[in-house]
């Protein structure tokens, strides 16, 4: 087996970069005998790494015993599955929970980690104190802090981990880990008053506070209070309305601890596993909570958020998926769960397409997760039409938003599912098989081997990333804007509907920052890519072309210091909001605001402030940049997005149609050079060049959705590729 090892955001064999062209195969929901048969369907298919849940709750027998080889069930053979991985010269990425959702009754944990079973564990609880449930048979999760289901978790990862030790490459298939699933039990987006309010976690905060203040006396001198002891802190209540600045530091106090809550879960289950390779993560979407169709199924979360906190959600998922310190943990990856990309449609109940001269928002969502930083899109719903859209079972859905999620930086990409499963039982699954009887209820291969049209697609764009996608990992994006991330103060807006707080405006990052910049800039041709602050260096920050950040009152010094040193040095800065004067202590800090008060060229002349946030919702905000200097690589007409890649002569152009026209004639212009090309409504594509000449095209021209085969076709001077159809040519 070859050498793979991980690095810059993607994986690298004998040396060489390595594009995943991956696909999920849930062994535990099929037969043993069609294991191999249908592994060796989607080698055909150009897959080249195979990614798997290992539910504790498959391999933990009737006696508690574990069972790794089907001994006594034939589909518990996880040792023979990566056996014949190795056989069939297919990667393999393992992913052991010690939850895994999978749709599987409490996420596949067992049920004697379940409080609502075992009541010596304490379950996990949200901010008014109800034990949070798993939606799927609403089963009570425990607390990841209990010290009894924390010594059962490690038990279960030491087991697992033995049994996958002898496959590590290179003496076997297997390249990597994921641990958990969307952070811890899926809350990679969700609120953060979620959970973290039981008593093993309270604890675990109330040592956080004594860390990070010192002494009750210094937390009550900070946070304008009078507790007698940390024991009396609870964490922040929903509704509350602050109106002193010091008030807000406890919304900085438990997005930190929130934050760690979730990163020291994974670093305690990645030691326990005890495996030599990288650990990868699958965080959801900067997206809204997404509802799910599941069968019998009470109000979603996402309904009981109240109206006013919806709109909050970047800033949940900007203060708790620190993705940038948490860089020594894991290793980045996203999931596609945000909607229909091709269409703008994030209600799972609606197929109604929206008006042509709608904003796309799922689009710029998948962009924005995708570009938070390098790694692999480890989940694309590929035939999930009745859990999450209908139109999830039409190829153009998920091959639309595989190639965005590559093209806004990801750096492989896992077909999910690659088969429909129909083979499992009630204490595995009981819920799902109400409402269709196989798992997804579409996918490229049925569960007797036969392949759809979805294969045909897969086949194709796999194809194409076979032949292309090592390379293409060798070349450089163009970076447009970096987003600076303030975490504290996402931690504070995440909690707070309300505009302001005393005198000022209410800090935040997501919400009236990176969320419609973002939108308004990736309409205009920018690329977006996103950073911590107070985890940045300069000499990352030099790397960009302009640095952007919502600021507000609330900054720590490193930070303030640090955006100075980068305005001095030359950089281009857009700041919108209050200035900076108050640090995360509670101490006056004017580093940042004295100098702009001073002399605004001693910065550099491209120091921008706007006094407040309203210039990232400003349609004028493209028009700032560009009197910066600063303007798009790609020029695009008509109703096309584009993103470009470059390393030496060679370019990837991808395609991105977002009309309905039958035929439309659009246009990208990139280095001189001009893209003419006639697309059909939502096509997709890629297309290579070298100098002037073209090297391969990749074009989705099949619309099933709306039935609609049309003739596309990319012409570059003399040169030009066409068909009817979906197109894959190299030249």
């Amino acid at each position: 087996m070859p050498e793979v090892r991980y690095r810059n955001g993607h994986f690298v064999r004998d040396g060489r970069p390595l594009f995943v062209v991956g696909v999920d195969y849930q062994y535990y929901r099929d037969r043993r005998d069609r294991w191999e048969k249908h592994l060796r369907l989607l080698k055909a298919a150009h897959c080249n790494v195979v990614t798997f849940y290992v539910p504790w709750r498959h391999h933990q027998v009737a006696d508690g015993d574990l069972d790794f080889h089907g001994r006594t069930a034939a589909n518990r053979d996880v040792v023979g599955l990566l056996q014949l991985c190795a056989d069939l010269g297919l990667l393999a990425i393992a992913k052991p929970g010690p939850f895994v959702h999978s749709e599987l009754n409490l996420g596949g944990l067992p049920d004697i980690t379940c409080p609502g079973l075992n009541p010596a564990i304490e379950p996990a609880r949200g901010h008014d104190g109800k034990p949070l449930l798993w939606g799927y048979d609403q089963g009570q999760l425990p607390s990841s802090e209990d010290p009894i289901f924390d010594a059962m978790a490690q038990q279960w990862l030491e087991a697992v981990g033995r049994e996958l030790a002898p496959f590590q490459a290179p003496n076997g298939p297997l390249i990597a880990v994921q641990l958990n699933d969307e952070t811890l039990y899926c809350t990679a987006n969700a609120p953060p008053w979620t959970l973290g309010y039981e008593a093993p976690a309270m604890a675990r905060y109330r040592e956080h506070l004594r860390q990070r203040h010192g002494d009750i006396a210094a937390y009550n001198n900070r946070h304008g209070t009078a507790w007698a002891s940390f024991e009396e802190i609870a964490g922040p209540t929903l509704g509350d309305q602050p109106t002193r600045p010091e008030q807000l530091l406890q919304y900085v106090d438990w997005g930190d601890f929130q934050w760690r809550l979730r990163r020291d879960s994974y670093k305690r289950y990645k030691g326990w596993l005890g495996l030599d390779v990288p650990a990868l993560s699958n965080h959801a979407g900067i997206t809204p909570p997404i509802e799910e169709n599941v069968p019998g199924q009470p109000p979603a979360e996402a309904d009981e958020i109240p109206p006013a906190y919806q709109p909050l959600y970047a800033d949940w998922w900007l203060a708790t998926n620190r993705v940038d310190a948490d860089a020594d943990v894991y290793e980045y990856g996203m999931i596609s769960w945000l909607g229909v990309a091709a269409y703008g449609i994030a209600d799972p109940r609606s197929t109604d397409l929206p008006p042509a001269d709608a904003r796309n928002e799922v689009f710029q969502r998948y962009v924005n997760t995708a570009a938070r930083r390098r790694g692999i899109n480890m989940e694309e719903n590929w035939g999930f039409a009745k859990l999450y859209h209908p139109f999830s079972r039409h190829p153009l859905v998920p091959v639309f938003q595989t190639l965005l999620s590559v093209a806004a930086g990801c750096s492989g990409y896992v077909v999910f599912c690659g088969v429909q499963h129909d083979h499992w039982d009630d204490d595995l699954d009981r819920v799902t098989k109400r409402g269709w009887p196989t798992f997804p209820s579409d996918a490229p291969i049925t569960p007797d081997g036969e392949t759809t049209p979805l294969y045909d697609a897969m086949t194709m764009l796999n194809a194409w990333f076979a032949r292309e996608g090592d390379a293409w990992l060798e070349a450089e994006r163009q970076r447009d804007l970096c987003w600076l991330i303030d975490p504290a103060a996402a931690a504070i807006g995440g909690w707070l509907p309300q505009d302001q707080v005393g005198p000022h405006a209410t800090p935040r990052c997501g919400h009236g920052g990176l969320d419609p910049a973002s939108h308004l800039l990736g309409e205009a041709g920018y690329w977006l890519g996103a950073h911590e602050l107070d985890v940045a260096s300069l000499d990352q920050l030099s790397r960009w072309r302009a640095c952007a950040l919502r600021s507000s009152f609330l900054m720590d010094a490193e930070s303030q210091r640090l955006l100075a040193d980068y305005a001095r040095a030359g950089g281009t800065l857009i700041l919108g909001g209050d200035l900076p004067t108050m640090d995360l202590d509670g101490r006056p800090c004017r580093l940042l605001a004295d100098l702009l008060q001073g002399s605004r060229t001693s910065l550099g002349s491209g120091v921008i402030h706007h006094e407040g946030a309203d210039i990232f919702r400003s349609p004028q905000l493209p028009a700032l940049l560009a009197n910066l200097g600063l303007h798009p690589r790609l020029r695009t007409q008509g109703q096309v997005r584009a993103f470009a890649d470059q390393r030496g002569e060679d370019r990837w152009v991808w395609l991105f149609h977002l009309g309905r026209e039958p035929q439309a004639r659009c246009s990208v212009e990139i280095d001189g050079l001009r893209l003419d090309l006639q697309l059909g409504p939502k096509t997709c594509g890629v297309v290579h060049l070298h100098g002037d000449q073209l090297v391969s095209v990749l074009l989705k021209g099949r619309n099933e959705v709306e039935d609609v085969t049309s003739h596309v076709a990319v012409r570059l001077g003399d040169q030009e590729v066409a068909g009817r159809g979906d197109l894959l040519r190299f030249l």
